[in-house]
């Protein structure tokens, strides 16, 4: 057993995978850190309701633990989806390089879909401010997170979208404004939140 507390977000009961100690949930991200402060493990694995752990989704993490280390979302045949992973940090090339050497990348922000955080960390940030960024106070609170400790994105950790992520125009227009998102990602977000109000499938 590792010493990894399963937090399932959007839930009201907890999963609970295979490797973790215990297991707990939250209505939404904003209850995340009152639930970290109740854990009594080191390391948090945070899960989207929607996410769909599989095996070996939670061994890669592990071998990440320093840094918050983030799985890649895919679909049901296992191709990635391209709007739940978030977006890697480029700023620093040689960094990038070093991190692609290990089998990661470094990511600015990313929706909390499946991430393995020290306990720690979650209890010093701000709660995610769900009321004003909506469902993207997930990527808000990562992109603050990781300017302490930069994220990693581990391909090798693989979790399934049961359900396409939730969109919103009002909360990507928030997020522009927050500063979070550079240009070019507020308008695809803008586009894909215009998709989604239309089709309500829209990925």
């Amino acid at each position: 057993m590792s010493d990894v507390t399963a937090i399932t977000i959007g839930r009201a009961r907890p999963a609970h995978p295979s490797g973790v100690v215990a297991a707990t949930a939250v209505p939404d991200l904003g209850g995340l850190r009152e639930a970290a402060a109740r854990a009594g493990t080191r390391l948090l694995w945070l899960l989207d309701a929607a996410a769909v752990p599989l095996p070996a989704t939670l061994p890669p993490l592990l071998e990440h633990a320093g840094s918050p280390a983030v799985s890649m979302p895919v679909d049901a045949g296992g191709a990635p989806v391209e709007g739940a992973i978030g977006r890697i940090d480029d700023h620093d090339p040689g960094a990038l390089l070093e991190r692609v050497a290990d089998r990661c990348a470094p990511l600015r922000h990313t929706p909390v879909v499946s991430m393995l955080v020290e306990r720690r960390l979650v209890e010093a940030a701000a709660p995610p401010d769900t009321r004003r960024f909506g469902p993207y106070a997930g990527a808000e609170w990562t992109a603050r997170l990781f300017s302490d400790r930069p994220g990693l994105l581990v391909p090798a950790s693989r979790v399934e979208l049961a359900a396409p992520l939730p969109r919103s125009a009002l909360g990507a227009l928030r997020m522009a404004r927050g500063g979070a998102w550079r240009r070019g990602e507020a308008v695809r977000e803008a586009q894909r939140a215009l998709a989604w109000r239309a089709t309500g499938a829209a990925r």
